[in-house]
C-alpha cells in the first residue's frame, strides 16, 4: 500500500467522525445522511481496490497493520467470501490507529537451482582465514527469516538460538524444507571442526524464524510478523532470502520498526534476470528504503544470469554453486542430497552480505550503527559493470576485507 493510501485511510476515518459532528450541529438530518453516504461509498471503493489485489486461488487473508506503542501490530483475518473481505477491509480502514490494510500475498524462497559442483570459492575470494584474525562475528545475532533452521546439524550445533515458528506456532523453528538451513550455514557454520563447511561469520549466532512451510511457501503477513519478532528478540542483522513482487503496509512497517531498533536488514534482490527492455519485477522487502538489496555473482566474478536488476540492488555477493548445510530430508524442489548441498540464487548471496555485516558489527563493537555498516558495505565494494553505481550490479561486490580495514 502506498503512503498516499495509508494517509487516506486516516483522513477518511477522521472524516467519518468529523462529518457526523458537523451534521449534528450545522446541517439537516438529510444532508447529514448524504455526507455519511458519500464517505461510505468512498470507503467501499477503496476497500474494493485493495480486494482487487488478492492473488487468484489464494485465501482471502486481510491484513490490518495498526500503530501501537510497542511497534506495528499485524492482524490477519481470513474471509470466506469477497463480501466479507470487503467488510474487514473497510473496518480496518476506518480505525484511526490503522497504518494500512492489505491482502496477504504469496512469498517464495528466492532460489535458482544449479547442479554444478565447486568448492567454497566465496570464502577464497574473501580471504576468510585472514579476515577471522580481525573479526569472526562473535557476539552478533543474525536472524534467518526463512523455512526454519535444523539446529542439530553437525555444522550448526551451538550456533543456533531458540527461535519462533509462525507456520506452526508452539513448535520449534525446525526446518522441514532445507532452504533456511542452507542460508544459516553460509552465515555461521562451524569452522575448524574437520567436517562440512565454514560460515563466513563463523562465530555469529543464528536466530531462526520460520515463516515458510515445508514447500518453501508462505505469505507477506507472516514475513512481517517474523521481522517484528526478530527485532524484539535480539537480532542485530535480519537476513531475508525471499521475496515478493508486492509491497504492503505490514512489510514496510515491520522493516521500519527493525531499522528503528538499529538492526540492519538484508534481502535478496530476486532471481528474475534482467531483461533488456523490461528489466526485472520489483522485489520486496529488498526494495524497501534502507534495506540492503543483494544480487549475485558467479565463481568467475560475473553477474549471475538469474540475478535481478533494479534500483533496489545495492551490492552483489557470491550466489552461484554455493555449498552449505542441508537437512536430512530436503524438499524435492531443491534437488539436494542430505546434510550438504550446492544451490544457486540471490538467496545464497544475501547471507554472505549478512555475514559480512556481522563481521563489521563485531569489529566496531559498542556504539556501532546499522546505517554505518550499510554505508561501509556499499562504499568498500568492488565496482563491476558500469563505472560507479548501476542498477545491474549496485555498488559492486562486497569486500569484507576492505570493509574491516576502513575507518
Amino acid at each position: 500500500m502506498t503512503p498516499v493510501r495509508k494517509a487516506f485511510g486516516r483522513i477518511l476515518a477522521s472524516a467519518v467522525l468529523g462529518g457526523a459532528l458537523v451534521a449534528a450541529t450545522t446541517t439537516t438530518a438529510g444532508a447529514a445522511d448524504d455526507i455519511l453516504s458519500g464517505v461510505d461509498r468512498t470507503l467501499r471503493q477503496t476497500a474494493a481496490r485493495i480486494l482487487a489485489t488478492a492473488t487468484p486461488g489464494e485465501p482471502l487473508e486481510v491484513v490490518t497493520t495498526t500503530r501501537t506503542s510497542a511497534g506495528p501490530r499485524i492482524i490477519s483475518s481470513i474471509a470466506s467470501t469477497p463480501e466479507q473481505a470487503l467488510d474487514l477491509i473497510a473496518a480496518g480502514l476506518s480505525r484511526s490507529s490503522t497504518i494500512g490494510v492489505d491482502m496477504a500475498h504469496p512469498v517464495q524462497i528466492d532460489i535458482t537451482n544449479d547442479t554444478y559442483r565447486s568448492q567454497q570459492w566465496a570464502l577464497t575470494r574473501f580471504g576468510a582465514e585472514s579476515l577471522w584474525r580481525t573479526s569472526s562475528g562473535s557476539g552478533v545475532v543474525v536472524a534467518v527469516i526463512d523455512t526454519g533452521v535444523r539446529a542439530w546439524h553437525p555444522d550448526l550445533r551451538r550456533q543456533v538460538r531458540k527461535g519462533y515458528d509462525f507456520v506452526d506456532p508452539g513448535t520449534s523453528a525446525m526446518d522441514a524444507n532445507g532452504h533456511g538451513t542452507h542460508v544459516a550455514g553460509i552465515i555461521a557454520a562451524l569452522a575448524g571442526n574437520r567436517q562440512g563447511i565454514a560460515g563466513l561469520a563463523r562465530s555469529a549466532q543464528i536466530l531462526p524464524v520460520r515463516v515458510l512451510d515445508a514447500s518453501g511457501s508462505g505469505d507477506t503477513a507472516d514475513v512481517a510478523r517474523g521481522i517484528v519478532w526478530a527485532a524484539d528478540h535480539g537480532a542485530n542483522v535480519i537476513n531475508l532470502s525471499l521475496g515478493s513482487s508486492w509491497s504492503d503496509s505490514a512489510g514496510k512497517a515491520a522493516v521500519e520498526y527493525a531499522q528503528s531498533k538499529n538492526i540492519l536488514v538484508v534481502a535478496a534482490a530476486g532471481n528474475s534476470g534482467c531483461g533488456l527492455l523490461l528489466g526485472s519485477p520489483t522485489s520486496y522487502p529488498a526494495a524497501y528504503a534502507g534495506v540492503v538489496g543483494v544480487g549475485a555473482i558467479d565463481a568467475n566474478g560475473s553477474t549471475a544470469s538469474y540475478s535481478s536488476c533494479g534500483s533496489w540492488v545495492d551490492v552483489m555477493a557470491p550466489g552461484s554453486r554455493i555449498i552449505s548445510t542441508m537437512v536430512e530430508t530436503p524438499d524435492s524442489s531443491l534437488g539436494c542430497q542430505p546434510r550438504y548441498c550446492y544451490l544457486s540464487g540471490t538467496s545464497m548471496a544475501t547471507p554472505y552480505a549478512a555475514a559480512a555485516a556481522a563481521l563489521e558489527i563485531a569489529h566496531l563493537g559498542r556504539g556501532w550503527r546499522a546505517s554505518t555498516v550499510r554505508s561501509l558495505m556499499q562504499s568498500t565494494a568492488d565496482d563491476i559493470g558500469s563505472r560507479g553505481y548501476d542498477t545491474r550490479t549496485g555498488n559492486g561486490v562486497i569486500n569484507p576485507r576492505r570493509m574491516l580495514a576502513a575507518r
